[in-house]
């Protein structure tokens, strides 16, 4: 352990733009900074890079490829490991997961590490067969696992690609709001869906198109305005896609912005449409602002929309049904404010970002112990 009596983590992730895991690695340095000694290895993406090097000093980081595996970027991790003495790597998503467990081999650091999501939906059958059997390689080399969720945690268990007894499910959290969002909503001219982004397969944004199609033909796109947050390689063509099909007076596409939450004020409800999530902190952050959500009924979202309890879950096939739950859930006061609630509720009580950090500090400490 180093002089000062904390333990050393090097957090490992081959992405620090805009999304879900880099903001879950910025909000557990934030929580836990005081009780352990962090350091980082990411790319100089903006915007979190800047936002580590605030937390942690620029002598605290090293810098990686962004999602490309190098081994001249192994030989300087290896060298940064042994210069500050690191006691324990955590490696997050697929990419930093093999930097993590390559290290765990040729410097025997041990390595706990966090998927984010299984993302083989894009694998064909041979891609998919290859993922499983380099994960299940790399799971010997891999001290203790986090998922982010209960169902990443049964698929994992499902696939194989780690030992059930190295596996805890340590729920994503958000940062709770001191407000929440009020009825006033409906006094507007137009209800607010908000949805972030990144414009992938994974993430889906074109199924959007048929839910506003729907809306639109029963003579129901007037009541709503939909804000997309966010950007990524599929971006033109979602926005042609809108074009074709007059729907772009309807819809806002903002870009990746500094403040989401700023956009989760007056919004009536969040719209997921991904084919999969590890845990969504778009979904969290908005249920923390009380907003209600209608979401494809997959790995993650359905993990935090409960049915007819804080929001509605759909088929990916049955685009239709999202835009009846939205119709339905405007139309009912009494039910938005009762989802509202629940929303709140289940953030507080389960997904908090003081759990997240507590039951990953006590992974730590547990792995640390069990090495030293």
């Amino acid at each position: 352990m180093s002089s000062n009596n904390k333990i050393k983590v090097l957090l490992i992730s081959v992405r620090a733009d805009f999304g879900g895991g880099p903001e879950h690695i910025y909000r557990l340095i934030q929580m836990l900074n005081v009780e352990i000694d962090f350091y980082i290895a990411c790319p100089d993406d903006y915007p979190y890079w800047k936002r580590y090097e605030h937390l942690l000093g620029n002598k605290r980081m090293i810098l990686i490829p962004h999602r490309k595996f190098k081994t001249s970027a192994v030989s300087s991790l290896i060298l940064f490991l042994h210069k500050n003495k690191i006691n324990l790597i955590h490696s997050h998503g697929k990419g930093a997961g093999i930097y993590g467990r390559t290290l765990r081999l040729l410097t025997s650091v041990p390595c706990i590490h966090t998927f984010h999501g299984i993302h083989i939906g894009e694998y064909n059958g041979l891609q998919k067969h290859v993922y499983i059997l380099l994960e299940r390689i790399m799971s010997i080399f891999t001290k203790s696992f986090i998922t982010v969720s209960r169902s990443e945690y049964e698929l994992v268990k499902k696939l194989k690609i780690a030992q059930n007894k190295k596996l805890n499910i340590i729920n994503n959290g958000v940062i709770i709001p001191a407000e929440v969002v009020k009825e006033k909503i409906f006094d507007g001219e137009k209800l607010r869906l908000i949805t972030f982004s990144r414009f992938n397969y994974q993430k889906n944004t074109i199924l959007m198109i048929e839910i506003l199609k729907e809306l639109k033909r029963q003579n129901q796109i007037e009541r709503f305005e939909t804000i997309i947050l966010g950007s990524g390689q599929n971006e033109k063509v979602f926005k042609l896609k809108l074009e074709q099909n007059g729907l772009s007076s309807f819809v806002k596409l903002l870009g990746s912005v500094d403040n989401p939450a700023d956009y989760l004020k007056d919004a009536f409800c969040y719209i997921s449409t991904s084919r999969w999530e590890g845990l969504p902190l778009g979904i969290l952050e908005a249920m923390a602002h009380g907003i209600p959500a209608v979401a494809s009924d997959v790995t993650g979202n359905a993990d935090v929309v409960r049915q007819n309890v804080n929001g509605f879950l759909y088929n990916l096939d049955m685009p239709e049904r999202a835009a009846d739950y939205l119709l339905k859930l405007s139309a009912d006061k009494e039910l938005w404010e009762s989802f509202s609630k629940a929303s709140r509720k289940i953030v507080e009580k389960e997904f908090s970002i003081e759990k997240m950090a507590e039951e990953t500090k006590e992974v730590y400490f547990r792995v640390f112990n069990q090495q030293y």
